[in-house]
């Protein structure tokens, strides 16, 4: 398995995974962001973004990062955060997500970060393992509402 950063070639299978990460975004905003970060657009959110690959270049996952101000639970400021996080599914189990996190980590790590900061949905249990597995805590939990006002 190879781990490297994202490149112009990788867009339309990082897009396409992006869709099954976030199958409930429009995938032109998926696509779009992707192309921003590939062009090195002024406008982007991302700062890193790795893919992982099989011995034939078959795509496993990927791995974004942003740097936000700051990240619940953490004591340094700016701190780099992991946007999205994906393994296909029949590559899940195998080590993918740890490397792919391994990228993540050296990268803050030669950019001056002395943490790393992620997120997922309450009741993603298996992204809480796979954040556990790879050395995450638990910080915080948090339910967000919205009152539509007429």
């Amino acid at each position: 398995m190879k781990v490297r950063p994202i490149e112009a070639p990788d867009l339309d299978v990082w897009a396409a995974m992006r869709g099954r990460l976030w199958p409930d975004a429009a995938a032109a905003d998926l696509v779009a962001e992707a192309r921003a970060f590939v062009a090195g657009s002024a406008d982007q959110i991302l700062a890193a973004a790795f893919i992982a690959e099989d011995r034939a270049a078959t795509p496993l996952g990927f791995v974004e990062l942003a740097v936000r101000g700051f990240s619940d639970g953490c004591t340094s400021m700016p701190v780099p955060h992991v946007e999205g996080w994906y393994v296909e599914p029949t590559a899940r189990g195998n080590g993918v997500g740890r490397r792919l996190l391994d990228a993540a980590e050296g990268w803050a790590r030669a950019h001056g970060f002395s943490e790393l900061a992620s997120d997922t949905g309450v009741h993603n249990e298996d992204s809480l393992r796979a954040h556990q597995a790879c050395g995450f805590e638990e910080v915080d939990r948090l339910i967000k509402f919205r009152k539509a006002l007429s």
